[in-house]
C-alpha cells in the first residue's frame, strides 16, 4: 500500500495541473468580460462596480496561482517542466492583475467616460485575454494542436500591434495638444495600464510556445 502511494506521488499529474491552468483561463475571460464593461460604464458608480468585481475575480484569480505553487513544491514530477508552470501562471495572474489595476486608477482618478483611445484598448484587452485562454485550454494536447495554437498566437501578436499602434496614436495626440497637466498625467497613467496589459497577454503566448517547443 505505502508503496502504491510512493509510485503515484513520482506520477506526472497532468490532469491536475492542467486543470488549474484551464480554472485560471476560465478565470480570465470572466475577468475580461468584466473588464469590457468599462467602456459602456457612464458613472462613477458604474467604474466602481467594474472595479469591486476586478478585485474578487484577481483575488480568485491569486488563491489557484497559490494553489499551483504549493502543489509545485510537493510533487516531484509535473507534466512541463516546474519552472515553466511557475513562470505561465504567474504571467497569467499578471493579466488580470494589469486589468484590475487599470479599473482601479479609473476609479481613483474619478474619470467621468473614457477616451475613444482607452475604449479601444480595452477591446483589444478583452479580445487578446480570450485569445489567450484558447491558447491555455490547447497546451492540454501540446504539439497535437500546434496548428492551431500557431493561428491563435499570431492572433494575439496581431492585437498587440493595434494595441501599440493605439497606445502611440493616443499618447501622440496627448502631447500635440497637452490638457490641463492633471488631466495628462491621469490619461497617460491610465493608456499606460491598458497597454501594459495588451503586452502582457503577447508575453503569455511567448511561454506557451516556448512550452510547446521544448516538449513538441
Amino acid at each position: 500500500m505505502w508503496l502504491d502511494r510512493i509510485i503515484k506521488s513520482l506520477l506526472p499529474q497532468e490532469n491536475r495541473f492542467f486543470g488549474y491552468l484551464d480554472a485560471l483561463a476560465r478565470n480570465l475571460t470572466v475577468g475580461a468580460d468584466e473588464f469590457a464593461k468599462l467602456s459602456s460604464a457612464e458613472t462613477a458608480e458604474d467604474f466602481a462596480r467594474v472595479s469591486e468585481a476586478m478585485r474578487r475575480i484577481e483575488h480568485e484569480g491569486d488563491e489557484v496561482a497559490h494553489v499551483v505553487y504549493d502543489e509545485l513544491d510537493k510533487t516531484f514530477v509535473t507534466p512541463i517542466d516546474r519552472e515553466d508552470l511557475h513562470a505561465l501562471v504567474s504571467a497569467l495572474d499578471d493579466i488580470i492583475d494589469l486589468m484590475e489595476e487599470t479599473a482601479g486608477l479609473i476609479v481613483i482618478y474619478r474619470v467621468g467616460v473614457l477616451t475613444d483611445a482607452m475604449r479601444d484598448l480595452v477591446r483589444i484587452t478583452r479580445e487578446s485575454a480570450h485569445a489567450v485562454a484558447h491558447c491555455v485550454q490547447l497546451l492540454r494536447s501540446g504539439s497535437d494542436n500546434h496548428s492551431e495554437l500557431h493561428v491563435w498566437f499570431v492572433r494575439v501578436h496581431a492585437l498587440e500591434n493595434e494595441g501599440d499602434t493605439a497606445y502611440r496614436n493616443a499618447v501622440g495626440r496627448l502631447f500635440q495638444s497637452p490638457p490641463d497637466p492633471i488631466d495628462l498625467i491621469r490619461e497617460k497613467e491610465i493608456l499606460d495600464s491598458l497597454e501594459k496589459a495588451v503586452d502582457a497577454c503577447d508575453d503569455v503566448c511567448d511561454l506557451i510556445r516556448s512550452v510547446v517547443v521544448k516538449h513538441g
